[in-house]
């Protein structure tokens, strides 16, 4: 494989891991995943960020158009160019049913990303959503699947 630069050592892990209930509305709008952020201040201009999340619930909708991102302080990080006028992610959901038993059976989705923010402020890092259809319900965690985490991994020299 290809060796990244500046990414020989671990210097400090911050990770957010919820386990409570939670609902909330999908739109098409790009919009962050309530209390999966975190904050990282990274110790040398030259660490890179690996962002890693990992999210388990369910999605009473059109989950198969379902996007998921990463977004540092106001900045999307990560994303492909855009496709017209669909939204763009670095995932989509993995669907546990698609159809008439889509609020019941639970999604989830994992993605990381490798981030060069030079800086030595203090970063948030949040995970959001969107998704290209209007019709969608909701997003929720309200089974025994709920598993939401963001890592943030400080790799330098």
């Amino acid at each position: 494989g290809t060796k990244l630069a500046n990414t020989g050592k671990v210097l400090q892990v911050i990770e957010t891991h919820l386990t409570t209930t939670s609902s909330q509305s999908i739109s098409t709008t790009r919009t962050n995943i309530t209390g999966l952020s975190a904050t990282i201040t990274p110790s040398a201009t030259t660490s890179r960020v690996r962002v890693t999340v990992k999210w388990s619930g369910e999605n009473a909708g059109a989950n198969e158009n379902l996007v998921f991102g990463i977004k540092r302080n106001t900045t999307d990080v990560g994303n492909p160019a855009a496709a017209g006028s669909r939204h763009v992610g670095i995932a989509g959901i993995y669907q546990g049913y698609f159809n008439s038993d889509n609020s019941s059976t639970p999604d989830s989705t994992s993605y990381s990303y490798i981030d060069s923010p030079s800086s030595t402020s203090a970063l948030v890092y949040k995970t959001q959503f969107a998704i290209n259809e209007a019709d969608a319900h909701g997003l929720n965690t309200a089974d025994g699947s709920n598993r939401q985490t963001l890592t943030l991994m400080e790799l330098g020299a």
